[in-house]
């Protein structure tokens, strides 16, 4: 194994982001599909998930910032880039440099841009937000998108909103949702008459919301293999496409009565194995775990016992077959108490989160049939 991984890395399952890929195309019904690969795909590697997603033929992707973009386009020099977020007018000559799409999210700072672009002889291409209730960013009327339409420093490239409720089955988000589908398609009908692409669906529209229609799709955390809200069944079969490990550096024999970690918090009843590992929350594993979470070693469940530390945590191996340098797995795409979104229900948090946690000391190793194609360290 490849030295850098003897400690903990984040493994990226290329058949497992291919096969939802496969999944989103059917259920997208022929639109083309924007992958929202902002930070860092999610904590995936942007690079490794943007080539790959390249590979099987989707040519839109999104990022959250003017820095994403810049990093990105050394992977894709040619895709589509949307930025999200907002930008400050220091950014608008790399914006218009970089051919990246920004996001108008008010009037204001659509004339911004466009003052920029005419003031430099370019355009800038941009793509209009319209809140339609999220009540986050972007344009309240039609007047105002009929202004920002004349400006004659822009280059309009799409009109969107975002859901707030499109994972939710609950009847009042429902119609909450197609209220919000109303809305854009009625402020964004002068852009649809210019051939304007006018987009809304997210990964909670894709999968529950298909009749809403759009010119694309925007497919995020359902790309990754992960659920949009797990109280509501994924109707498309996904899997998680990373898999956190760490190899057992340590293994020792402790009587009963014996504290372990900080605090204190947990003491053996009994004589105990305990095996080291290393990783923790400066890697991204939540502290939350401590004393709940388990890890699997050789397909058996082994506790967390104490709190987790920044850079390692014990676990309880008494009675298994463990030894140092097996492999220990913290997420899972095949063990149910081990798949990010599970740990995230136990958590009271999302998945996303947890995904976006995995932090930079942490490398990430592309995998294919099993085998490592490409090892990103980023420290």
């Amino acid at each position: 194994m490849n030295k850098l991984l003897r400690r903990v890395w984040a493994e990226i399952d290329l058949d497992n982001l291919d096969g939802n890929i496969a999944e989103i195309k059917k259920a997208a019904d022929g639109k083309p599909i924007m992958a929202v690969v902002k930070a860092d795909a999610y904590g995936h590697s942007a690079d490794i998930i943007a080539k790959e997603l390249r590979a099987q033929g989707i040519k839109s992707y999104a990022v959250s910032n003017v820095l994403e973009a810049i990093d990105l386009r050394k992977t894709l020099p040619d895709a589509q880039i949307v930025i999200f977020g907002y930008c400050d007018p220091e950014w608008q000559p790399e914006i218009a440099e970089g051919g990246f799409e920004q996001t108008a999210a008010s009037s204001e700072h659509a004339k911004l841009l466009s003052e920029y672009a005419e003031e430099h002889g370019t355009k800038i291409k941009v793509h209009i937000k319209v809140n339609t209730g999220m009540n986050r960013v972007g344009i309240d009327t039609a007047e105002e998108l009929h202004g920002i339409l004349a400006l004659g420093g822009l280059d309009v490239k799409g009109v969107y909103t975002h859901f707030a409720a499109a994972d939710s089955d609950d009847p009042s988000d429902i119609a909450y949702t197609e209220a919000q589908q109303k809305k854009l398609n009625d402020i964004a009908a002068e852009a649809r008459e210019k051939g304007i692409p006018v987009y809304s669906r997210n990964s909670g529209g894709i999968l529950y919301h298909p009749g809403l229609g759009g010119d694309m799709v925007r497919s995020g955390i359902i790309t990754y293999g992960c659920m949009p809200n797990t109280a509501l069944a994924v109707p498309i079969n996904i899997k998680p496409v990373m898999r956190l490990r760490a190899a057992v550096c340590q293994l020792k024999t402790v009587p009963a009565g014996t504290a372990v970690s900080y605090g204190r918090t947990f003491v053996t009843d009994r004589e105990t194995v305990l095996a080291v590992i290393p990783a923790g929350y400066a890697d991204g594993y939540s502290r939350g775990l401590s004393n709940k979470g388990a890890v699997y070693i050789n397909g058996q469940r082994a506790p967390i016992a104490g709190r987790v530390c920044m850079d390692q945590m014990m676990v309880d191996v008494t009675g298994l077959d463990v030894k140092v340098g097996d492999i220990a797995e913290l997420y899972s795409d095949t063990i149910d108490e081990l798949k990010v979104d599970n740990i995230a229900d136990m958590l009271g948090t999302i998945g996303y989160e947890l995904l976006c946690l995995v932090s930079k000391r942490v490398p990430r190793v592309s995998v294919r049939n099993g085998n490592i194609t490409e090892v990103i360290n980023y420290i």
